[in-house]
């Protein structure tokens, strides 16, 4: 059994995260930890199929230094700080925060606003998104593991596949993100009686899932920028991603088979055809749909459009986290997560 401790298990992510793992064949949750929650009992505070009968420990790093594996479901700025001990230790990191995502330090201050405290573990960390090209051996080399964003996820999915055939321009990025991707805080605007019967655009141009994007774009294609318009709507999980190409070296059936081959094997990235990707057949899965259209009859793609729903907290979180630990623990990516 696989050792397990999550820091930040108070959260979305961090009950996400729990829930999930108790359906794991190979997963033991040894250390709970929650600054929110610390001394009470697990069980009277979230109601799971399975009984855990733990009490939540404060977050610091001598409680987890008997774990095989840390999953920090932590704000921005935890992991850091505790990163180097751990390693120390010989306990895996997996980040779901966005400490270790962007390996340009300087960019990742400017973005965050804050000092790094390890950035020399930076180098070490390897991103979590195992349907890139040759990402899985990377992965289950790796001491940390930067677990993608929310919306990185959908959007690299849909363009790592194309983007090394397209000459240089700005794509247009419009996604939209169910409510419980603000996290669980108070932020008036962010609540769900708030979001209820809404929608509307947020972060535009200064979203910090953009240049975690973009570092991943420009070590295939440096020609490329991006422009990113995250929405935020009342429904409560999921993402969906459209994103607008200019393409005109091939025909979308040409396209589809690009993609088609680069996702060959993969268990959890699927390519509809003809139809449209639906946030509801994603939801509670750690699935991610794809679709292509032209914009014209003429069936070449000179304006490509791509499609993609993802569930945030499982694809784009949690569930992600996991098949991270199964690939680091050389367990089939599957395992737990359907």
């Amino acid at each position: 059994m696989i050792s397990i401790g999550i820091v930040g298990a108070s959260g979305y992510t961090g009950e996400e995260l729990i829930r999930l793992l108790l359906m794991h064949p190979e997963a033991s949750i040894d250390v709970l930890t929650s600054r929110t929650h610390a001394g009470k009992c697990v069980d009277d505070v979230y109601t799971f199929d399975k009984k855990l009968e733990k009490d939540f420990l404060e977050p610091v790093t001598d409680n987890l230094l008997t774990c095989d594996v840390v999953f920090f479901a932590s704000p921005n700025g935890v992991a850091m700080n505790m990163a180097k001990e751990l390693i120390e230790n010989n306990v895996k990191i997996i980040d779901i925060s966005a400490d270790f995502r962007i390996p340009d330090v300087d960019i990742w201050e400017k973005w965050y606003g804050q000092k790094h405290a390890c950035p020399e573990l930076i180098k070490e960390s390897v991103y979590g998104l195992p349907e890139m090209k040759n990402q899985k051996e990377k992965i289950s080399k790796a001491n940390i593991i930067a677990n993608p964003g929310c919306y990185p996820t959908a959007s690299l999915l849909s363009l790592l596949p194309i983007i090394s055939l397209i000459k240089q321009q700005r794509i247009i990025i419009n996604s939209t993100s169910g409510i419980s991707g603000a996290g669980r805080n108070l932020n008036p605007e962010k609540l769900f009686s708030a979001g209820t019967d809404n929608y509307q655009a947020y972060a535009v141009a200064k979203h910090r899932h953009y240049p975690e994007m973009l570092a991943q774009i420009s070590d295939v294609n440096k020609d490329i920028d991006l422009l990113f318009v995250p929405h935020l709507s009342s429904i409560e999980r999921g993402i969906y991603s459209t994103h607008y190409v200019t393409m005109d070296n091939l025909n979308l059936d040409q396209v589809y088979d690009v993609y088609y081959e680069y996702f060959q094997g993969s268990d959890f990235v699927k390519i509809i055809n003809q139809t449209y990707p639906k946030v509801g057949q994603v939801n509670n899965t750690n699935n991610c749909i794809i679709s292509l259209f032209a914009s014209s009859d003429t069936n070449q793609t000179s304006n490509l459009v791509i499609m993609c729903a993802i569930d945030n907290l499982i694809k784009g979180a949690s569930g992600q986290a996991i098949q991270n630990m199964n690939i680091m623990f050389n367990l089939k990516d599957t395992f737990g997560l359907v």
